[in-house]
């Protein structure tokens, strides 16, 4: 047989088998398209020139990363659906005569077709709809340009290169296959996995402590540094947690119900039990990996989502003041000059603020326990820092230049306010190093907020700047002790005319060297377009993602429906002939389908709802302190991205009933 014949018969077999072919097909060309136009937009050197540029490169290069590996497992997996279903095809072409190396030259021309197909559909779709993703890039971070299509030939090579080495893996495993099973194997191939199925007690074990501690990480995390160190380790241990429980756990609790024979000896428990602990053999690990994929879904829109359109309140979390002069480790005598010269500066342009503040305090990273604060030093491990919390130590007087609110406090006393409205300091006494002060809790307008910052802070107020000496000796000459000053001001200006302020300012101090001595200005509509570039290009990162996860989903569920269908034939076929009705077989398999299918959405709607105060503190460390906000966000999503599952499972419902009836 020439090479021509095999060509021919690929193609042939490719047309035969577009049921199953079509949808991993058209899933290589969504990939390819997704992945061809977030490497073109991150390759754009047009974007240099932008301000905010910078983090939009930082995101689609993240994006790059991200999307390549799915593809890589998604297709790797899709694939693996796809020779389970082909075996007994391949195992009928052995039986009428071709030899094992005659079915491997027949899946490389299969092989080589869909690449080609995938490469040229998703480029040239990639291509055509760059402009539209770019407009909507920059539409979300406000940069502002004129941009066309320009063919990098670094985003052209990585992405044949990608999906040839996917396809190249795709077809060694189905080689393998081939090569190690025998013409009945092959023709009996789809219906693997028939035995009843044990339940590991290893596995169940690992899944209970894996889960546990990933739900223990999120619900127990106490602050953003934290949240963020221990981000990934929670994910993986809830992936894993995941899979193992849905492959053993589930197995494990069906067989109990087994069991338990006053409640398995009923028409309905026997069939539905029986029925579903096969069902859980074959299909946990695509369950799961749907679970996991609808938990990332859910996630990743909900955060980006709400991180865009809150990224208003979000610049004003991080820079409260219009204009503010800040600075570390500053003599009084420099803070005085400093205050003349912005003071001297608004005269010349003739501004009077509508606030001005002037603050100065002693600050100080340490550790906490209870009631007890203490100075961290060289032995300090790496996870205790991770824990440490900031203190301002101010004297009342500072207090009242803060608040303008008087204070009276007594020697011997200190004032305790916890930044955050909800904390409580619910001690008689303060110890810090070995002194200790008589504690009096006390709350704040206006130093207090809803949300905390990034590092638990609290306000120490005394009475007065003896007592103040007295506390940094008890800290200790320290590395993580010093002083800060921040001069805010508000105005009643347009925003051109506050960045124009802060300039002049900039220039007047910077004329008397007062960066050399480690000063800065931060004008809030100057970073304004940064953080908006910042939080549009991740939201574009998040719809990418998730539409990605989405279609993995979606296509696993795909794949579910018609493995499910060309099993349960043979059942419903089986049921009839021993006495069961046909609606009684109807019913009892639609529900076993149901149970299956909505599974891994309950799950991971439970993930998401235990990952909530986790991710919150995951978005402090963006600014992002509404909680209030992203729990209706959350819960949008879950609402919509259930309504979406839901057509999806309809739709595919559609190919499983067709196939079971037919």
């Amino acid at each position: 047989m020439s090479k021509l014949l095999y060509a021919k018969l690929a193609a042939s077999n490719l047309k035969k088998n577009r049921q199953n072919i079509l949808p991993y097909l058209l899933s290589s060309i969504g990939t390819v398209m997704m992945f061809f136009i977030m490497a073109s937009i991150s390759a754009n050197e047009g974007l240099n020139q932008m301000y905010g540029a910078q983090y939009i490169t930082m995101v689609t290069e993240f994006g790059v990363g991200i999307i390549g590996l799915f593809s890589v497992v998604f297709l790797i997996y899709s694939n693996s659906f796809l020779m389970k279903r082909r075996k007994k095809e391949f195992g009928l072409f052995h039986i009428l005569g071709m030899e094992k190396k005659h079915i491997a030259l027949v899946l490389f021309f299969e092989n080589l077709y869909l690449l080609v197909i995938a490469l040229a559909a998703g480029i040239g779709l990639g291509v055509l709809l760059y402009r539209l993703m770019f407009l909507i890039l920059v539409k979300l971070t406000g940069i502002e340009g004129t941009f066309g299509f320009q063919f990098y030939g670094s985003a052209l090579g990585n992405t044949v290169i990608l999906l040839a080495a996917i396809y190249l893996i795709n077809f060694l495993l189905g080689l393998r296959q081939i090569q190690k099973s025998e013409p009945i194997e092959l023709l009996k191939g789809s219906q693997v996995g028939e035995k009843e199925p044990k339940a590991k007690i290893l596995s169940i074990l690992t899944g209970v402590v894996t889960l546990g501690a990933g739900y223990y990480l999120a619900i127990t995390c106490e602050s953003s540094l934290e949240a963020f160190t221990t981000f990934f380790l929670a994910i993986v241990l809830v992936g894993v947690g995941t899979q193992c429980l849905f492959s053993s756990g589930s197995i494990a609790l069906l067989k109990a119900m087994k069991r338990n024979k006053w409640y398995y000896y009923k028409l309905n428990h026997f069939t539905g039990v029986s029925g579903m602990l096969y069902r859980m053999k074959q299909n946990a690990a695509g369950l799961a990996n749907i679970c996991i994929l609808s938990t990332g879904v859910l996630l990743v829109i909900s955060i980006t989502a709400c991180l865009w359109t809150g990224v208003d309140n979000s610049v004003k979390n991080r820079y409260p003041s219009q204009i503010s002069v800040n600075g570390n480790n500053l003599s009084d005598e420099q803070i005085e000059s400093y205050v003349q010269l912005i003071q001297q500066s608004l005269s010349d342009q003739g501004l009077t603020p509508e606030t001005f503040t002037d603050e100065r305090a002693i600050t100080a990273t340490v550790l906490r326990h209870q009631n007890r604060f203490y100075a961290p030093d060289e032995n300090t491990a790496v996870t205790e820092l991770r824990n440490s919390e900031g203190i301002y130590i101010l004297t009342a007087d500072d207090y009242q230049i803060w608040t303008g609110e008087s204070l009276s406090v007594e020697k011997g006393t200190a004032v305790v306010i916890p930044e955050k409205k909800d904390d409580t300091f619910a001690y008689e006494t303060v110890e810090i190093g070995e002194k200790v002060w008589k504690a009096q809790a006390m709350t704040s307008d206006v130093l207090q907020k809803e949300e905390g910052d990034v590092i638990v802070t609290t306000y120490l107020i005394f009475s007065d700047q003896e007592e103040v000496q007295t506390v940094l000796e008890a800290l200790g000459v320290t590395e993580y002790v010093g002083t800060s000053w921040s001069c805010d001001m508000d105005f009643h200006l347009s925003e051109e005319e506050q960045i124009t302020v802060g300039h002049r300012i900039d220039e007047a101090l910077a004329a008397s060297q007062a960066d050399s001595a480690g000063v800065w200005v931060e004008i809030r509509e100057e970073q304004r377009p940064g953080m908006e570039a910042l939080y549009g290009a991740v939201l574009f990162f998040g719809i990418f993602v998730g539409l990605l996860f989405l279609m993995g989903t979606v296509m696993i569920i795909y794949y579910k429906q018609v493995s499910e269908g060309y099993d349960d034939r043979e059942r419903f076929q089986i049921m009839q002939k021993v006495g069961m009705s046909r609606r009684e077989v109807k019913k009892c398999i639609h529900s076993q389908v149901l149970t299956v299918f909505f599974l891994p959405l309950v799950t991971a709607m439970i993930h998401t709802v235990v990952a909530f105060p986790f991710m919150t503190k995951i978005m402090r460390l963006l600014n992002f302190s509404n909680v209030h906000a992203f729990m209706i966000a959350t819960g949008i999503t879950i609402a919509v991205f259930a309504v979406v599952y839901v057509i999806v499972y309809a739709v595919t419902a559609r190919t499983y009933y067709n196939i079971v009836e037919e």
